[in-house]
């Protein structure tokens, strides 16, 4: 029955013009059709990306006047060039806007671009000798091609169908490729995204600068549909309109703003029978969509069709591989493997490091070495300033005072995926996965090509892009192997109990091909079967080249796993020696003073 739908949804789309038999029919159609493109737009941004923006009716009047100004008077074959100029003007605002909005978030950059919504109105309110202000701008032909215009309602139609159809491509492109992965990532956890590689500032603009070509486009088939456009067509409302769309239709969903489109459009007029009551009706009816539909129209139908999820299987000894079987090459660096014996070198090295929090000196003067090939733990009692040096280390903070290197090499990068791609990867205290991707895709956010196909080959799907995600995918099934999640490659991240969900993040981590990850508190919320497991995969680790840098509370398995030990307090270095040495050291004893449980664990746990 399935395969049946689109082909019945083409027929019904190509009828539907010669079938309806009032003008005002077509005219609202062909409306909410652009609207459902702006949709579309928005949704790029918001659902795909997670950045909130109110502005979209100013991308949206930018596209209209750009397409008025160069056509009014003229000829309707000017359409065409200008229908992408209007998109590429809108898209260059999109950019102006996006750069400095990189500082904002939440509800900052939402009043960050609603400001820019009204700028943009309000310019073409005075800009009179270009906007023609509060009389408007008229006399915009119909388009033209090939000597036939589309000068009817009816024609119109499939103009605005066909560029519904190439907003959804685009959108679906986008969110089925690497860029997709990638904007997820940065909606469900900005933070780890970044970690992970993904260049979080790249991405942002990306999402502004599509989003808003796309408002253009849709700006300049309304102002050639109907003919003549004003400033108080493009006002907040036009944005809280099309907001509504997406969050009823479904945001983060390829077709989910079509049905918010034809929601918000569609019900005004069946309930215009109510007469002076049909507001109230739609306004109780679009927020009852908004609070009990939190995933919209379409995930209310997706749950409906929903088939039974498949059991989450325990990955086990059969769904591992070895550290001899060949797809090991792909979790190891390049680096690494022509380097296997120089496990002597230095490969993180920290100098005079400080960070201070206001008063509060969290890192003070610190110097230590990790050796590579090695696992080096880092512990200390709850505020020793363990977990802030792993954010310094990875690039969460920026590193204010202090000298850090990284195999050899001065580091002055302080952008989390910028270290990510010197060979630094790492794992979080509390869980950082990417909420709303699979197992495999969150792995897959972490995956890298040695030939990355570029933006152009993603969205036509070329042979280059093709080979890349088949590389990826071998890169990604090899880590979910190498900690024995194969099984539930398929299953929502979500749907996994804690320790696996803490294994995908190691999976992700060993994607990255690193020389080297940082685990904070790996085993925080495992009990003795699943520590066991972690020791075996960070063994593994150490096997093939990865030095691992361990921030941990749990003696026993420090003492076990290290080994060498780094221990702080109040920021300072008190001891850094073989885990033996580290059991007895008086310092370390006074430091845990207080906390006899702990303290006693030090002294007693095993090498």
């Amino acid at each position: 029955m399935r395969k049946l739908l689109l082909p019945l949804a083409l027929i019904a789309l190509v009828a539907f013009p010669f079938v309806a038999q009032s003008e005002y029919l077509l005219r609202l159609v062909n409306i909410g059709i652009i609207y459902a493109i702006l949709a579309v737009s928005l949704n790029f941004v918001m659902g795909a990306a997670g950045q909130i923006s109110l502005g979209h009716a100013g991308f949206f009047g930018i596209g209209a006047y750009t397409a008025a100004i160069l056509t009014s008077g003229g000829s309707g074959q000017l359409f065409w060039p200008v229908f992408l100029l209007s998109g590429v003007t809108a898209g260059i605002a999109g950019l102006i806007i996006g750069v400095p909005a990189l500082r904002l978030k939440g509800h900052y950059l939402a009043f960050g671009t609603l400001g820019f919504g009204e700028i943009i109105r309000i310019v073409l309110y005075n800009w009179r000798e270009v906007t023609r202000g509060t009389d408007g701008i008229g006399r915009i032909p119909s388009p033209e091609l090939f000597g036939f215009e589309f000068d009817t309602d009816q024609k119109y139609y499939f103009l605005c169908i066909a560029a519904l159809m190439m907003a959804l491509w685009l959108s679906h492109r986008t969110q089925a490729s690497k860029y997709g992965r990638g904007f997820a990532a940065l909606r469900d956890a900005e933070l780890a995204a970044g970690t992970t590689g993904v260049n979080v500032t790249r991405l942002k603009i990306l999402a502004f600068v599509v989003s808003s070509i796309i408002a253009g486009c849709a700006g300049s088939l309304y102002s050639h549909l109907v003919g003549f456009i004003s400033p108080d067509t493009f006002t907040f409302e036009v944005t809280a309109q099309v907001l509504s769309m997406v969050l009823i239709g479904g945001i983060g969903t390829t077709f989910g703003p079509v049905l918010g489109a034809v929601f918000i459009i569609g019900l005004p007029e069946v309930l215009r029978v109510s007469k002076e009551y049909y507001q109230v009706i739609y306004g109780a009816g679009v927020a009852f969509a908004v609070l009990f539909m939190p995933q919209g129209l379409l995930g209310l139908l997706r749950r409906k069709t929903a088939t039974q999820v498949p059991s989450i299987a325990d990955g086990g000894a059969e769904d591992e591989i070895s550290i001899t079987d060949p797809a090991i090459e792909r979790l190891r660096s390049p680096e690494l493997a022509t380097e296997a014996g120089r496990r002597d070198r230095v490969m993180l090295g920290i100098k005079d490091l400080t960070c201070r929090f206001g008063g509060l000196v969290a890192i003070g003067d610190l110097s230590m070495e990790v050796r590579a090939g090695t696992i080096h733990a880092l512990i200390g009692p709850n505020g020793a300033g363990k977990s802030t040096l792993i954010n310094l280390v990875s690039g969460v903070y920026a590193r204010p005072a202090g000298t850090m290197t990284f195999d050899g090499q001065a580091v002055e990068e302080n952008t989390s995926w910028k270290l990510a791609d010197l060979g630094i990867a790492r794992t979080f205290q509390n869980l950082r996965s990417f909420s709303s991707l699979t197992v495999m895709d969150n792995v897959l956010v972490g995956c890298r090509s040695a030939k990355p196909a570029g933006w152009s080959a993603v969205m036509l799907d070329t042979a280059a892009s093709k080979n890349e995600e088949a590389d990826l995918r071998a890169t990604a099934e090899a880590a979910l192997r190498f900690v024995g999640l194969w099984k539930v490659r398929d299953v929502p991240v979500s749907a996994l109990p804690h320790e696996q969900q803490r294994l995908v993040e190691i999976a992700r981590a060993l994607a990255m091909r690193p020389k080297m990850v940082l685990l904070d508190e790996p085993a925080a919320g495992m009990n003795p079967t699943e520590v066991e497991r972690l020791i075996t995969y960070i063994e593994k680790m150490k096997a093939i080249g990865i030095t691992v840098l361990i921030v941990e509370h749990n003696m026993p398995f420090v003492m076990r796993v290290a080994d060498r030990i780094t221990v702080l307090s109040f920021g300072k270095k008190i001891a850094d020696d073989v885990p033996a040495a580290i059991r007895a050291h008086p310092d370390v004893i006074s430091a845990y003073l207080g906390k006899r449980g702990v303290a006693k664990e030090v002294q007693n746990a095993v090498a």
